[in-house]
């Protein structure tokens, strides 16, 4: 979960895109923050984003990006904020435990 502050012209329609990059700019994941509050202001809003991503064992660096939502298209109405974070990947889940196999000998008891 992201939470933080934009200004509200950050926002169209309630939201605006964050992306996460790895340290060769490669995306990991996408998602929208969106507006906890009145975002038509120019004071700041706070926001919430769930950011689902996997990353590779040998990963360790990325960038948070931040984009100001832009619907015209404008070069001059596009703005970002990168951040950097260092990525820890989760370790693998534990091997599920197998029930004993039963022998394929017979025991010498019944004999």
């Amino acid at each position: 979960m992201i939470e933080g502050d934009a200004r509200g012209n950050w926002y169209d329609h309630g939201d605006f895109s964050v992306r996460l990059l790895d340290s060769s700019g490669k995306e990991l994941g996408r998602a929208h923050a969106v507006a906890q509050g009145e975002w038509m202001t120019i004071n700041f809003v706070p926001f919430r984003a769930q950011l689902y991503f996997v990353v590779h064992p040998k990963t360790t660096a990325g960038v948070l990006v931040f984009e100001k939502d832009n619907p015209s298209g404008l070069p001059e109405n596009a703005d970002e904020l990168r951040i950097p974070v260092m990525l820890k990947p989760d370790p693998p889940p534990p091997l599920p435990l197998l029930p004993p196999r039963p022998s394929p000998f017979h025991s010498l008891e019944n004999y």
